[in-house]
């Protein structure tokens, strides 16, 4: 990834919340499962896939208004 885009990324990730944060970098950085990350977070495997589809949408949405 270039620099610019890294910072990007790195940047809309660090405007999420902290929960939405934390189950993307536990899934896309350290490749859990979603069964691993529901059993570290103490949640349900659906909240954890549904946070994670939330937090790729408004990262989406952060990266379309970067310019």
């Amino acid at each position: 990834m270039l620099s610019e885009d890294r910072r990007q990324v790195l940047a809309a990730l660090a405007a999420l919340p902290p929960r939405r944060r934390e189950v993307l970098v536990l899934r896309f950085y350290l490749e859990l499962s979603e069964a691993e990350i529901a059993a570290m977070l103490g949640i349900s495997p659906g909240t954890v896939k549904s946070t994670t589809a939330r937090g790729l949408a408004a990262l989406a949405r952060a990266l379309k208004e970067t310019p």
